[in-house]
């Protein structure tokens, strides 16, 4: 493992165990072990090491996403069904503690989320150009988008009784699958 990991690890450890408010450079160092001038060599700043924070998570994401598109058997909205199982996988970042206290630090400082925006817009991209129907598959992306924050907020609407349903009919609605409820709309 590279010290920029070995880092970047030590700091997922910090904001897991503590919170993101806890995440000091000599923190990190602490946790990985190395001197503080060594974090400094490979980030030169606190946003710099959230942003490869940010960055390792958005990677993790995309590939875990790739992994269900390989499992998954072809047809339309393949990106989307992959989308929306990575949502539903204990293993996905957006289920990741470090995950949701990065979010708090982005949004004191957006200019975080730089390393995101290319990987945002390439898997909307990618849901879009994969579907027969991409607002369709736009709608389910967006639904995922709101479970995560739900989560993140620890809203008690969504309890594993009503994530399963919401689920069930994202990929009904990934389907085509059309119910006696959409026929009375």
């Amino acid at each position: 493992m590279s010290t920029r990991d070995q880092i970047i690890d030590a700091a997922l450890s910090v904001v897991r165990t503590h919170g993101v408010g806890s995440l000091t450079l000599d923190e990190a160092a602490r946790v990985a072990g190395i001197s503080k001038g060594g974090v400094l060599y490979h980030f030169k700043s606190k946003e710099a090491l959230i942003q490869g924070m940010v960055a390792r998570l958005s990677d993790k994401c995309d590939q875990l996403q790739q992994q269900h598109y390989a499992a998954l058997p072809p047809g339309p909205n393949r990106w989307a069904r992959a989308l929306v199982a990575t949502s539903f996988d204990p293993a996905a970042p957006t289920c990741d503690p470090a995950g949701c206290a990065l979010l708090a630090a982005i949004a004191t400082n957006p200019s975080l989320l730089e390393p995101l925006e290319e990987t945002i817009n390439a898997g909307f991209r990618r849901l879009t150009e994969d579907s027969d129907d991409p607002s369709t598959a736009l709608l389910v992306a967006l639904a995922m988008d709101g479970m995560w924050l739900h989560r993140l907020v620890g809203s008690p609407v969504l309890d594993d009784a009503t994530r399963n349903t919401v689920r069930a009919r994202a990929l009904e609605l990934l389907a085509g699958v059309r119910t006696k409820q959409d026929e009375k709309v």
